[in-house]
């Protein structure tokens, strides 16, 4: 028996799956709608490793990043390097609440956990809802990539086709999802290190017909912040979602094999992983050319290669490209499907979604949201409105108000865990606690703020918040009206949480559990 206290004061217990039951006497392991809701803990350390990158290096990156130096210039080095500083500091903060509550719910349960039902809602459904429409947009790009090569084949049919084999994979197994990944993230991975060993070469003037730009470009065309730091915080949005993703890995913890590993791994790499890729790759895109080129807006990698006179730049960075939104699609589809069956573990969704197949997989969740992503699909291909592009840039503004609210949960989790004598795992934990996870808040708040300042971005910020308010109010009428102590959904097996933890001889091992047993 395990006990959990949400942020109310009110106490949840939980038996482990191979208990008898929970509270309400319905079996360990289903839900009231009957099925099973054990998830296959089956994902390798090195496919941990892999999801992590892939969720932190996609399409943002190859297409997104030439937005985002329009709207900043040089400056958005700045944007980048300031929106890595949060997400390094936001993974850590997620890796010290995960180590001792491996949970497939992740920042929704330990947003529960920190403030009452009401907050895991909110953020469990605004995580979810946005993913959808991501993958909507995702599958069309990438069709549109394989119009380019095959014209004969319509866009719609092409993106229902990798809707479908993105399925397919998912509902498989999440063993076929992680080697998926590993693979397509080794692809992506290969080519970025490459793009900046070259645009290094050049950068110094070794590159045969390339002269050394020097510091040219980043001063030259209206000053190293030609539109000032308005532009540096709007494009930080940008930045904010491009790196949207990198917080998949504490969800694919709770199917580790060996999730306190996992977790460890990925917090000690992410630092090497966002300044490489991110800020190297676009360090050489900014010196190479003058930031305000036609060609940097529409595809900065494919103008820079096609600047070093590399032939066939534009047919490998389609492939790339295909292989990123690949991988985009399969990560979002994942993410989504676990945090829905997370909702309904805890009563927060419809029993129904908590159901998993012979394989461990949460197929009804997984259903659910490809059935949302093809009607937006269809809607977007055969009737384009600009109501969806809007949506897209609201969903887009909620990673703020979602990273806001993991920051908000460490302050109470991280000082609860400490007054329990619990510190945090090697390898892991904020540095300067709570210092810095303050000034992390701060930080995301006043730039949140600051977009709702600037007209340009206005009317975005302001529906996302709205947004966000009247989830929180429904989870708050829902926490009303069933207190959280009458239900039977909770962290997973391993997450160790309340006044009143296992004794250690009494507790599954953190091998059986999929992660590690604090107390």
């Amino acid at each position: 028996m395990r006990e959990d206290r949400d942020g109310n004061g009110t106490v949840t217990r939980h038996t482990d799956v191979s208990g008898a039951a929970n509270r309400d006497g319905s079996p360990a392991g289903a839900p009231a709608g009957g099925g099973a809701t054990t998830l296959a803990q089956s994902l390798r350390s090195r496919h941990i490793t892999m999801i992590s990158i892939g969720g932190a290096v996609g399409a943002g990156l190859f297409v997104g990043s030439g937005v985002s130096i329009q709207q900043a210039g040089p400056g958005i080095l700045i944007a980048y390097a300031v929106t890595a500083a949060v997400v390094i500091l936001i993974m850590r903060m997620l890796a010290e609440m995960s180590m001792p509550r491996p949970d497939t719910g992740a920042f929704a349960v330990y947003g529960r956990l920190a403030f009452g039902r009401w907050a895991g809602f909110a953020s469990g459904w605004l995580y979810w809802v946005g993913w959808p429409l991501g993958l909507c947009v995702e599958a069309i790009a990438l069709a549109q990539i394989v119009h380019g090569w095959l014209p004969a084949l319509p866009v719609w049919l092409t993106a229902l086709a990798v809707v479908a084999l993105v399925s397919a994979v998912n509902l498989t197994s999440v063993r076929a999802y992680g080697e998926m990944e590993f693979w397509v993230v080794w692809i992506k991975v290969a080519v970025i290190a490459l793009f900046i060993a070259v645009g290094i070469v050049a950068v110094a003037g070794l590159l045969p017909g390339t002269p050394a730009p020097g510091a040219g470009n980043l001063v030259n065309h209206g000053g190293f912040l030609p539109m000032g730091l308005s532009g540096v915080v709007i494009a930080t949005s940008g930045a904010m979602f491009s790196f949207s993703g990198t917080e998949i890995v504490t969800i694919a913890a709770g199917e580790a094999q060996d999730a306190s590993a996992a977790i460890r791994k990925s917090t000690r790499t992410i630092l090497v992983r966002v300044t490489v890729f991110y800020l190297g790759s676009l360090a050489v895109i900014v010196l190479l050319l003058p930031w305000n080129s036609t060609a940097v807006g529409e595809s900065p990698f494919a103008a820079t290669l096609s600047h070093l006179g590399l032939s066939g730049a534009s047919t490998l960075l389609n492939v790339v490209l295909f292989a990123a939104l690949l991988s985009t699609m399969n990560s979002q589809l994942y993410a989504s499907s676990r945090m829905l069956f997370a909702l309904a573990r805890d009563q927060d969704a419809p029993a129904l979604l908590a159901r998993v197949s012979r394989r461990g997989v949460p197929y009804t969740a997984i259903l659910l949201t490809v059935a949302v992503a093809v009607l937006c699909l269809l809607l977007q291909v055969f009737h384009p409105t600009t109501a969806f592009t809007r949506l897209v840039n609201i969903t887009g503004d909620t990673v703020y108000i979602t990273w806001i609210g993991i920051a908000a949960s460490h302050l109470v989790l991280g000082r609860r865990d400490r007054a329990r004598g619990r510190r945090p795992a090697a390898g892991t934990g904020v540095w300067l606690f709570p210092w810095l996870t303050w000034a992390t808040l701060f930080t995301l708040v006043a730039l949140y703020a600051v977009m709702i300042s600037l007209p340009d971005a206005r009317e975005d910020a302001v529906l996302a918040l709205g947004f966000t308010v009247a989830i929180a109010l429904v989870g708050l009428w829902l926490q009303r009206k069933r207190p959280a102590h009458a239900q039977p959904g909770g962290p997973l097996p391993g997450a160790v949480d309340g006044p009143d933890p296992q004794p250690a001889a009494g507790r599954r091992s953190a091998a059986a559990d999929g992660g590690t047993a604090a107390g």
